[in-house]
C-alpha cells in the first residue's frame, strides 16, 4: 500500500494533545528490522501472500492473547512544536488478564506512574520522589483520550485495535530481534479508531470525520513471528502538524506474571479523567 499525500490539519487531535501535555502532572493519586526475502524454510524463496490478509492478522492477535508476554513500548506525540516521548514497559499475563506495568515521560521532570492489573481492576499510583497511595478502578471502564492511545495503557488493547485493520497486505520478512517475523500493514478505520475513547473524545472525532467527510488515515503495521505471535505493531496518523506513532514490541512469550492487589486500606477511588500518563 502506498501512503496517501498529506492531509490536512486535525484540529480535534491537536488541541487534546496539547491540553494534556500541559497537564501532565495534574490529577494523578497524590526495533527497526531489516528486510530478508521471503524463504521457504530451505533457502528458496516463497511466494508473497496475495490478496486482504486481515485474517491473519486476526489469527496472530488471537494467538498472542492466550499468553503471557513482556512489552515496550514507545509513543510519540507531536502537534508541530513540541514533541513528546512517553515510554511504558511491562509484563501482562493476557490469557488471566493480570499485569504490570510503568509508564514514563522523560521530559516532564521524569514523571512517572506504576500500574497493575488484576481481578477486574486497575490500580495506578504516581511515583516521583518516592511513591504516592494507590487508586483503583474498574478496567472495563478505563477510557480513552488521546488518539491511538490504550486505556490505562492496557497493551490488550493494543493488540485488539491493530486486529480491526483492513485492507491488510503482506510487506515481507524482517528480522526482528534476530529471528524472522511477517510483516503487514492495514489501515484502521473510524471504529477501531474511535475504540473505548470517551464520550468527548468520541464527538471530537466524529465531527473530525464528518468534515473530512471519510476515515482518518491512520496506519496499522504488524510482525508475526513463525509460531504465528504478534511481535511487534505500529499504528501511526501524521497530519504533518500533528502526528502520533505508538509502537509496541512484544517478547519472552510465556514468562509467568504473578500480580497482588495493593491492600484496600488508604485505597482512592479514581475517575476517568483525561491524562497524558494513563492515556
Amino acid at each position: 500500500m502506498r501512503r496517501p499525500g498529506p492531509c490536512r490539519r486535525s484540529r480535534a487531535l491537536t488541541g487534546t494533545v496539547v491540553l494534556l501535555c500541559a497537564a501532565a502532572l495534574t490529577g494523578l493519586v497524590g526495533c527497526s528490522g531489516e528486510s530478508d526475502a521471503p524463504s521457504d524454510g530451505a533457502g528458496k524463496a516463497s511466494p508473497a501472500p496475495e490478496g486482504d490478509l486481515a485474517g491473519t492478522v486476526v489469527e496472530a492477535v488471537a494467538e498472542t492473547r492466550r499468553t503471557s508476554a513482556r512489552f515496550d513500548q514507545e509513543i510519540t506525540m507531536s502537534d508541530g512544536k513540541q514533541t513528546q516521548l512517553l515510554f511504558i514497559k511491562g509484563d501482562f499475563d493476557m490469557a488471566g488478564d493480570m499485569g504490570r506495568l510503568t509508564v514514563e515521560i522523560p521530559e516532564i521532570g521524569g514523571a512517572r506512574a506504576e500500574e497493575l492489573f488484576v481481578a477486574g481492576k486497575v490500580y495506578l499510583r504516581a511515583v516521583k520522589e518516592t511513591a504516592g497511595p494507590w487508586g483503583y478502578f474498574d478496567r472495563n471502564k478505563s477510557e480513552v483520550h488521546l488518539p491511538l492511545r490504550a486505556p490505562m495503557n492496557d497493551p490488550e488493547h493494543t493488540l485488539f485495535q491493530v486486529g480491526m485493520a483492513k485492507n491488510v497486505y503482506y510487506q515481507g520478512v524482517e528480522k526482528m530481534n534476530g529471528a524472522p517475523a511477517k510483516h503487514y500493514r492495514g489501515m484502521l478505520d473510524h471504529l477501531a479508531v474511535s475504540l473505548r475513547l470517551g464520550k468527548s473524545q468520541q464527538e471530537d472525532a466524529n465531527r473530525e470525520r464528518a468534515a473530512r467527510g471519510d476515515d482518518v488515515p491512520v496506519y496499522a503495521d504488524v510482525w508475526i513471528d513463525e509460531a504465528g505471535r504478534v511481535v511487534q505493531t505500529r499504528t501511526a496518523f501524521d497530519f504533518g502538524y500533528n502526528s502520533t506513532t505508538v509502537t509496541t514490541v512484544f517478547s519472552d512469550f510465556g514468562r509467568p506474571v504473578k500480580v497482588t492487589a495493593p491492600p484496600a486500606a488508604g485505597l482512592a477511588t479514581l475517575s476517568p479523567v483525561p491524562h497524558i500518563l494513563t492515556g
